[in-house]
């Protein structure tokens, strides 16, 4: 059990030790009080900044105290641990990280509504033309029903970063909402993609709108991807396995989630993956419905192999 005076002691100390640092180049601590982010603000050497709430911090923004700030230097900025998300969305609300590369977010659990305000605070921080990397999960498992399943949007709100690299999105117990043009849009707009994670904990929020043909010509407008892991939906095979394929030689890991009970013609399906996406060995998945598949798969990459390790 935590002493709430200790704690507010605590993190008190800690902000006048780092009232007396003017040249911080990295830190990682506690939340803290606006009165330190100020601070922070005005340090030009900062160039990383982790914030570790330890899911116990207790809140420690005053309302009354804020105002908008400007990190002008800051590269690398994360949120781990986080217990109480509305103090990291007030920030992110009204500060600006021109120079920011990578961002991190961690929570034990974050509503939907909490989820939204974040996605439209980081595209509103002025990182669209630097921000490479995104890392954002929500891994606390609470059931809320059926009636009241939730569908985030943040895909929308990530289309200004034209530099992204990464973007990996985890939650448990949320789907985002993915079709074909929303995932053709987002990758006309990030060309420089390499990785690609949306994924979920529970089978029944991987339902999608994205279809193989649509995941195809999606993927063809990114040459450098490597890593792609989303829901898909292959109730109904929309691609030819006899028409001519337009591969994408650098995707090699695949992980593709599906809501189906089992892969209905994993014959047909592995043979069109073969074809347009030549490097990819198997589909990832502890789940045993792509068994079937990957062995298909296997044996079509046997007998082509001396033909596909030129390309991969």
């Amino acid at each position: 059990m935590y002493d709430d005076d200790s704690t507010a002691n605590e993190l008190s100390l800690l902000s006048d030790r780092i009232h007396w640092c003017t040249r911080l180049v990295t830190l990682s601590c506690p939340m803290v009080d606006w009165a330190t982010w100020k601070h922070l603000s005005h340090l030009p050497t900062l160039l990383t900044l982790g914030i570790d709430q330890g899911y116990y911090d207790p809140s420690s923004l005053s309302n009354q105290d804020i105002v908008n700030l400007s990190f002008l230097n800051i590269t690398s900025l994360s949120f781990l641990h986080v217990c109480n998300a509305a103090d990291i969305i007030t920030v992110m609300q009204h500060s600006q990280f021109p120079s920011l590369k990578e961002f991190e977010f961690e929570a034990n659990y974050l509503s939907s509504e909490e989820a939204e305000q974040l996605f439209h605070a980081l595209s509103h921080c002025n990182a669209c033309r630097t921000l490479e990397e995104i890392f954002i999960s929500s891994l606390e498992v609470r059931f809320v029903g059926p009636q009241n399943h939730e569908f985030l949007t943040p895909i929308p709100h990530f289309l200004c970063f034209t530099q992204l690299r990464t973007l990996q999105l985890k939650f448990s117990h949320s789907s985002i909402y993915l079709d074909n043009n929303m995932l053709l849009q987002a990758m006309s707009s990030w060309p420089h993609i390499r990785t690609l994670e949306i994924n979920y904990l529970d089978d029944h929020l991987s339902s999608s709108e994205v279809s193989l043909r649509g995941l195809f010509a999606a993927v063809s407008l990114c040459p450098q991807l490597h890593t792609l892991r989303v829901p898909i939906n292959i109730a109904a095979i929309d691609v030819d396995p006899d028409s001519e394929p337009i591969q994408h030689t650098s995707l090699r890991s695949l992980e593709l989630e599906t809501s189906e009970t089992e892969i209905a013609d994993a014959e047909t399906l592995a043979r069109i993956i073969s074809g347009w996406l030549p490097c990819v060995d198997q589909v990832l998945s502890i789940d045993k419905r792509w068994d079937k598949f990957n062995k298909h798969l296997k044996s079509l990459r046997a007998a082509t192999a001396p033909y596909v390790a030129g390309a991969c």
